[in-house]
């Protein structure tokens, strides 16, 4: 029988990946009382590009989780290669810092252990089923196992990704952008590897490969589901559409898929806003767009640090209301322009004529390509993109 340690938390968060359990960490080191659950049991596996930008790099640094992963001996990444659908393409390298290549089993765990040492309750294999107005704040119905669990809070954080469950009850959630959906694979034995990941495009949707050490290779194919789709089984699915990229042909005639391949999405779902009362949306439970980018794992890091900003603040108050809505105004200022750039990458890649043109252009100007790579790491600040001068040195 799952016990809670308290009757009345400060805080519930509901999933345990990288933005419910920094936020959990975060809360727990301001010295609330926080109860962190998830479905799962923890390791688990985690369908993702496994792409861990500098910018996420330093933002587990300051969680503390960033000694236990380096432990693991992951890969590091120094940039990002780009290929068009002609074989045209550019690399660009990190202006500051290094990524990292970490299988998503073992980086949530650690992220989770880290909320754990901070003085968070986690609760595995505990499925949240609704909550309700209380009292308190907050009634969170949730099962383990065959036994119910009614959980008081003041507040609640939705951070139980791409479907939200919270999401929907508070009837946010939304489709928008492109449908797109990923087959993801471990695969052993990739050539022509490096010290960047990789990302080709094709007609229909585009290939990821990122480094994870020991020779293994992340490999994921984002399909655009408006012109194509997934066939049963994901295996011969996988194969198929690796068949229809030829900058990748010959580099994998003899690999290995060490790890079952995974189906995840659509994606494309966004909310109209990410707070409600005495609730909060975290990670891509408030937001996912394109994965083309790879800046999955920085926004959930860098939104449960906003995250936690306003809920210590609405802890703290009698009027928690008010600092619960600032959380909407705080993520714009943050992601606005990681959400415009995500919007002309996305664009750019579904016109090959564009891609062309501008892949060509940073192929001649690799100081450019460094930049543009930095900032969809959060190695540069965007302001950098958006100059006058450089979007017309990139597209005249």
């Amino acid at each position: 029988m799952t016990s809670l340690s308290a009757s009345i938390y400060d805080a519930v968060v509901i999933g345990a990946g990288p933005a419910g359990s920094a936020t959990a960490t975060h809360l727990a080191r301001a010295g609330f009382a926080v109860l962190l659950l998830d479905r799962a049991r923890f390791p688990r596996p985690k369908p993702c590009a496994e792409y861990v930008s500098p910018g996420a790099v330093e933002a587990l640094h300051r969680l503390g989780a960033l000694r236990a992963i380096l432990d693991e001996r992951p890969a590091r990444l120094r940039g990002m290669r780009v290929v068009g659908p002609d074989g045209v393409g550019f690399t660009g390298r990190f202006l500051r810092g290094t990524g990292l290549g970490v299988p998503r089993d073992r980086l949530d765990l650690h992220v989770a252990a880290a909320a754990e040492r901070a003085g968070a309750q986690f609760l595995q294999g505990v499925t949240f089923e609704s909550f309700a107005p209380a009292r308190a704040g907050v009634s969170v119905h949730a099962r383990s196992g065959g036994h119910a669990l009614d959980i008081q809070a003041r507040v609640a954080i939705g951070a139980d990704g791409l479907n939200s469950r919270v999401a929907h009850q508070l009837g946010l959630a939304r489709r928008g952008g492109p449908t797109r959906a990923a087959l993801v694979a471990h695969v052993l034995g990739v050539s022509g590897m490096s010290d960047v990941g990789e990302m080709h495009v094709g007609p229909t949707g585009y290939v990821g490969l990122a480094p994870l050490g020991g020779d293994v290779t992340n490999v994921a194919v984002v399909v655009d589901l408006e012109r194509d789709r997934i066939r049963a089984p994901v295996c011969a699915a996988l194969q198929e559409q690796l068949g229809r990229f030829p900058t990748l042909h010959g580099r994998l005639s003899d690999v290995e898929i060490v790890a079952p391949v995974r189906a995840v999405g659509p994606f494309g779902r966004t909310t109209r806003r990410a707070s409600a009362e005495r609730v909060l949306l975290v990670g891509d439970a408030a937001d996912f767009y394109d994965p083309f980018t790879g800046e999955g794992v920085y926004a959930a890091l860098k939104g449960a640090e906003l995250a936690a900003e306003c809920l210590a603040l609405a802890l703290g108050s009698d009027r928690p209301g008010a600092h619960l809505a600032a959380y909407d105004r705080m993520r714009r200022q943050a992601f606005l322009a990681k959400w415009t750039l995500e919007r002309i990458v996305s664009r750019v890649i579904s016109r090959p004529w564009a891609l062309g043109h501008v892949a060509a252009r940073l192929a001649r100007r690799p100081e450019m390509a460094d930049v543009l790579v930095s900032v969809t790491a959060h190695a540069a600040p965007p302001s950098r993109v958006f100059r006058p001068s450089y979007v017309w040195r990139l597209v005249a």
